[in-house]
Formats: structure tokens, sequence, C-alpha cells
């Protein structure tokens, strides 16, 4: 009993069509995977890596859907004739393909100390610009808290009284404590003892001299 080869054609057929629609297909998704993040080199190998793959899979599924189609259309000579380069083609994809697989492990391991240096570095950056704005905080409080009087001050010739921009004269002590950290303890000076309490300072003023 002789089986007919015609089922096995049929499905080399289907098997090359489905295993090109599949590596188009692949290399699409790649492609777009890599799109997301342009800068990743390991996005990148996996999108060449996926390509050589399609390509072999180009190359072989088009050999056998060539080779079926020449048979049917009874031109046997010419697959003969084409079909050394066919293989020779095969094999060349095979070997980029097997090239590009060979790299896989050191360039996932590549990418795996990238992406730790990646968050190391974002960390530092964390934790530096962290700082910067608590230190840029402290400075902040700090020249809140720090009080300067400049320009011009009207101030009474005879009672030294200070005018403030609404126009009500303050003592000097009040509107300086007002505008800047100073704080005043009250004493007299010499002069103004002598003018106040003349009867004290001369008395003083005889015990302490020889």
């Amino acid at each position: 009993m002789t089986l007919s080869w015609l089922p096995v054609i049929w499905v080399d057929i289907l098997g090359s069509a489905l295993t090109l629609m599949l590596a188009l297909m692949c290399v699409k998704l790649a492609w777009q995977v890599t799109r997301r993040q342009p800068g990743d080199t390991f996005r990148y190998y996996l999108f060449l890596l996926c390509l050589s793959f399609a390509i072999f899979a180009v190359s072989r599924s088009f050999g056998h859907l060539v080779k079926q189609i020449l048979i049917f259309a009874g031109l046997t000579p010419i697959w003969q004739k084409i079909a050394p380069f066919s293989g020779s083609i095969n094999s060349a994809t095979f070997i980029i393909a097997f090239a590009f697989s060979l790299y896989f492990y050191r360039s996932y391991q590549v990418h795996l100390e990238l992406e730790l240096h990646k968050n190391r570095l974002e960390e530092l950056v964390a934790e530096r610009t962290a700082a910067l704005a608590n230190k840029n905080l402290e400075l902040q409080d700090a020249l809140a808290k720090v009080k300067v009087l400049s320009g011009f001050l009207p101030i009474c010739a005879s009672c030294k009284k200070i005018s403030d921009d609404d126009g009500y004269w303050n003592q000097i002590e009040e509107y300086i404590q007002t505008r800047s950290e100073a704080e005043f303890s009250h004493s007299i000076c010499p002069e103004c003892a002598e003018k106040l309490y003349p009867e004290l300072f001369n008395k003083n003023k005889k015990e302490h001299d020889p």
C-alpha cells in the first residue's frame, strides 16, 4: 500500500507559512519593546537577536515554500539548481543567529550591572537632593531670623526718638529691638551721672582720688 505524500507537502507549506508569520510578529514585538526605552542596550540586543532568528526563519520558510511551488509547477530542475544556494543562505543565517545567541548571557549580566549602578546613582542623587533641600530650609530659617537695619533713620536731635514708617516716634531702644536681634541692658555713663547726680558723683570721685 502506497501512502500519498501530499499531506506531508501541505504540512510543510503550512508550517513554513506559520513560521514566517511568527518570525515577523516577533520582530515587530521586539521593536516595540525596544522603542519604549531607546537607551536600553539589552533591549536593543534582544531586538537584534530576534531579528537574526527571524532572518533564519524567513530563509528556511522561503526555501521550503519555493521548493514546493517549483515542484508543483513541474520545475524541479530549477529547484535542483538553486537548492545549494538556498542551503548556503540557511547555513549563513544560522551562524549569524548562533553568534548572537552566544552573547546572550554576557549581555544580560552587563544589563543587570548597569541597572544596579543606575539604581545606586538614583538613590545617591535622591539623598543628595534631600540633603540640599534640608540645608536650604536651614539657610532660609537662618535668613528669616536675621534682621538688618539699613538706610536713613529719622532721629530727633533732642530726645533721640526715631520715627518709623507710620510716622510714630519710638524710643531708640524699642525701635532697634523690634527690627533686629539686639537687646539692651541699661546703665549710665559718667557724664550723665555727673549731670543727674552731681553730689553722689563728686562724693565718689573724692573717695577714689588719692
